[in-house]
């Protein structure tokens, strides 16, 4: 990489705990490109840079926010065991809010905060909102956020303890809705990592290293955009469109050999005319076979369907043998998105009978496939 310009935040060449200046190496948890402007969500600062072509070997930042957490809130961080260098204000989602406006958060020392800035000035834009729900507490845990239609999707913690791993909605004119507290039926523990693509009418997450009786399992999740939450008896204020399933990434056999671990995802692209998401898939660290893999996922298997879809719904078995017979709903798929002009036009007009099979069955019995059922490229015996 010495031949490419090199981003240190200050301006030193070297990387070091402290420069010149005093200022703390880099701590980089988001970086969001907009056209040929680089914005790098670091630890208490936030840079913009230019990306136009420069002859010098370093890219410097054109404007730089400072936003670290006050010190009541460090003071309460600390008293509650966290170590200093956590009680700092990591910024974990960095997210275009509009055509002039960025949408940021920061863990702040563990009692996590959002804000609007200005994409030129980094200037703040109105008051600061809470960041429960949209950000975690700990830097170190995984998140998602994304804006679609004017909504925030995100999915992370919502608490200190990191008990309670959450998908949801917020800001816009829906109302606000969440994936069910405490149910291992939706979720066994809190992933690792994840991704978020919107699809048309869904935003879907690949979510890996789901924890299921020690053995980790890669899934993809999704909701409807339009989903207005269910009854007041049944998912009031959550998803009633929540679906899951497991990405198969394996090689074929006799037994197959699974690549379980996700690494990485692409937004949805082209390939031979179908629509595809790109995964990097590898075994858990204590698997004697090191072995990078990359799958290729056909889009349209995904559990993401609405309007138009199959009008056979595949088996739809949680907690269940496969041998055992569910009765589905005849009235509505589960999962599939509510419309105009279908016989609901809104979640919040489904029966209670649909309601209560959706929220005990959102695991799909079928595996999401790679295409060719085999991996596109395997790369062995290295990390």
């Amino acid at each position: 990489v010495k031949h490419y310009a090199v981003f240190v935040g200050s301006g030193q060449r070297r990387f070091s705990s402290l420069d010149g200046s005093g200022a703390e190496r880099l701590n980089i948890q988001r970086m969001l490109k907009v056209n040929r402007t680089l914005y790098i969500g670091d630890r208490d600062n936030l840079y913009r840079v230019s990306l136009e072509p420069a002859t010098a070997s370093e890219m410097r930042y054109q404007r730089k926010l400072t936003w670290r957490s006050n010190p009541h809130d460090i003071s309460i961080c600390r008293m509650k065991g966290k170590h200093e260098a956590e009680c700092r204000n990591f910024v974990k989602v960095l997210l275009v809010r509009n055509e002039s406006s960025l949408f940021v958060c920061g863990t702040n020392a563990f009692n996590p905060v959002c804000a609007n800035y200005s994409m030129d000035t980094l200037e703040p834009i109105g008051d600061n909102i809470s960041g429960m729900a949209r950000c975690p507490y700990d830097p170190k845990h995984a998140n998602v956020a994304l804006f679609t239609g004017g909504m925030l999707f995100t999915a992370t913690v919502t608490d200190f303890l990191a008990i309670d791993t959450v998908i949801y909605r917020s800001l816009g004119d829906s109302p606000t809705l969440r994936t069910v507290k405490h149910d291992s039926k939706w979720f066994k523990d809190k992933p690792d990592k994840g991704w978020a693509v919107h699809w048309r009418s869904q935003p879907w997450r690949p979510s890996p290293r789901w924890s299921l009786l020690q053995v980790v399992v890669s899934r993809v999740a999704r909701v409807c955009k339009n989903d207005m939450g269910g009854s007041q008896r049944v998912l009031e204020k959550q998803w009633t469109s929540f679906l899951k399933a497991r990405l198969n990434c394996s090689v074929p056999g006799d037994s197959h050999f699974y690549f379980n671990v996700i690494q990485s995802v692409t937004d949805i692209v082209e390939l031979g005319g179908r629509p595809v998401v790109l995964a990097v898939f590898s075994t858990p660290a204590n698997r004697s076979l090191p072995s990078p893999t990359l799958c290729r996922c056909p889009q349209e298997s995904i559990p993401s369907l609405g309007p138009g879809g199959p009008s056979t719904p595949p088996a739809w078995v949680l907690g269940c043998p496969r041998s055992s017979v569910l009765l589905l709903p005849s009235a509505h798929r589960p999962g599939c998105c509510a419309a105009p002009g279908m016989r609901y036009n809104s979640s919040s007009s489904f029966p209670d009978e649909i309601l209560n099979f959706m929220k005990t069955h959102p695991l799909m019995d079928e595996s999401v496939p790679s295409l060719g059922h085999a991996p596109w490229i395997i790369r062995t015996m290295t990390r």
